[in-house]
């Protein structure tokens, strides 16, 4: 504390003898807790530290997780991409292990720069993580071979301009997590090649293009897979195709697919599904009279008998129909979530003669979202209330209706029909949609 007897001078080198302590101190410590507290500064911010005094020149050379990103904004102003900060930050960089690469190339992106030749210094860093987003207005452009035999790889994230061109040679040992959004691939044999050759793989996240035209059969034969989630954004074409998604993974546990391509979909042995969320369409294929179709999906009944977790979204007239049919080889669900995207009528509905098992023992959480209150629909709802022993809560989210009195005589309805668990509780929710 200052004094009000001190003078002006020596109230200005106390301050400075504070100051110097105080740099000190941090300087003081060692260079691994230094780069440690760097790792919650931003990359940009992290180089500037080499400026700061002799002691942090090449501490940030060591921070093991980078980032770089190309900020687009609105104004009309010139706009410098972070490519050359990107390029010469990495060429000064040295840490033997690199944790984490994450790049954003935008549409400023110079075109002339060799974006492959960055990417494979980074893998001979021991590169762990990478994430390498390009939408620059250049064409597509591929990976560098290094990329797909990196011993070291445990996460690759790649979007948009990347071509999946995969040698022969490819082997990824450690990736367990891959991510694939927009990217273009060459052709079937390069997806086939890199998926078969990752032993250890467990979750894979896929999101096609409408403009993804180089793969007929898209095939996920990963014994070690997990988790697979598919989304693919091209529209439903009204000719038949002969495009396919085809599944082969018998450890999976979690599956989404959000298809409404008309693309066929074939699931091999897979058995150990617990949570599903199933969005698609397809033409069905007549010719499998040992498979069932729940949208798009083609498979066996059994591959389902242990799911816990199931969120459909409706899009033909008999998904009822099929509905129970998956249920009637299921012992397990607890949760069964209707998403309907738009009227379905007439739909096919008949009672079925048995309860499946899963309704009479184990069924707890049913919700339907964009309940229409169509004949069939109530026929289902009173099938599943007067039949689900365990069911705690039913909750339904509704179209809000111009009338008042509709809204409120379907809710009376619903909340009439003969309930055989005691414990049930019935909630809505009207939506402006």
């Amino acid at each position: 504390m200052i004094s009000a007897t001190e003078k002006p001078q020596e109230v200005i080198i106390s301050q400075s003898v504070r100051e110097r302590n105080c740099e000190d101190r941090i300087s003081a410590l060692p260079d691994d807790l230094l780069v440690k507290i760097l790792l919650f500064v931003p990359t940009k911010y992290i180089v500037t530290t080499m400026i700061l005094s002799k002691r942090w020149r090449t501490i940030w050379t060591e921070v093991p997780r980078l980032e770089y990103e190309d900020i687009v904004s609105n104004t009309n102003s010139e706009q410098k991409s972070v490519w050359w900060f990107l390029e010469k930050s990495l060429q000064l960089h040295k840490a033997p292990i690199l944790e984490s690469l994450c790049i954003q190339l935008k549409e400023i992106c110079p075109t002339n720069v060799d974006v492959a030749k960055l990417v494979a210094q980074a893998v001979d860093r021991s590169l762990r993580r990478l994430l390498f987003h390009l939408s620059w207005l250049a064409k597509p452009t591929s990976m560098p071979n290094r990329l797909y035999t990196c011993e070291t790889l445990t996460e690759l994230e790649l979007f948009n301009k990347i071509i999946l061109d995969v040698p022969p040679s490819v082997c990824l040992p450690s990736l367990a997590k891959l991510f694939l959004f927009c990217v273009v691939y060459k052709d079937d044999v390069s997806l086939f090649r890199l998926l078969s050759n990752c032993p250890v793989l467990r979750i894979l996240l896929v999101i096609r293009s409408e403009e993804d035209g180089n793969v007929k059969k898209y095939t996920v034969k990963v014994p070690s897979l997990e988790e697979f989630t598919y989304l693919y954004k091209r529209p439903l074409s009204l000719a038949e195709n002969t495009r396919s998604l085809v599944l082969d993974c018998p450890a999976l546990t979690k599956l989404s697919i959000n298809d409404h391509s008309g693309d066929s979909c074939s699931i091999g042995n897979m058995p150990s599904i617990v949570r599903a969320e199933l969005s698609t369409f397809c033409y069905p294929d007549k010719k499998n009279s040992e498979t069932y179709f729940l949208g798009h999906v083609m498979c066996r009944p059994d591959n389902f008998s242990q799911l816990v977790d199931l969120t459909i979204t409706p899009c033909d007239s008999g998904w009822l129909v099929q509905l129970m049919l998956m249920l009637k080889s299921n012992h397990e669900l607890k949760s069964l979530a209707i998403k309907s995207s738009y009227i379905i009528t007439p739909l096919l509905w008949n009672k079925p003669d048995h309860v499946p098992k899963c309704l009479a023992s184990h069924l707890e959480f049913f919700k339907w979202r964009s309940y229409n209150d169509i004949k069939e629909e109530r026929e289902f709802v009173a099938y599943i209330l007067a039949n689900s022993k365990c069911l705690k809560k039913a909750e339904f989210v509704m179209p809000n209706s111009k009338n008042i009195y509709d809204e409120n005589n379907i809710c009376e309805e619903l909340k009439s029909m003969f309930k055989i668990s005691p414990s049930c509780q019935i909630t809505f929710t009207f939506i402006h949609i």
